[in-house]
């Protein structure tokens, strides 16, 4: 996973929210089927989500929809 990549909440992260979630709190399960990583600090991700919130993710609680194309080095025009 890299910066630019597209990511969601696995499927294990969807159904521990599901079971431990307040009854009277909003579902973001709908929330958390598309985002994009903006940085990382090589222990968590920072994913701003569809619906606008940016919170930190942790490898293990996301995962790779759709690769970024932009590369490591910077591309000549």
């Amino acid at each position: 996973m890299k910066v630019g990549d597209l990511v969601k909440w696995t499927e294990l992260e969807e159904c521990y929210y599901i079971a431990c979630g307040s009854l009277g709190m909003k579902s973001l399960t709908d929330y958390r089927k598309r985002g994009i990583i903006v940085d990382n600090n090589g222990i968590n991700f920072f994913v701003r989500w569809e619906n606008g919130d940016f919170k930190a993710a942790r490898p293990d609680t996301i995962e790779v929809i759709s690769e970024s194309r932009r590369s490591g080095k910077a591309q000549k025009s």
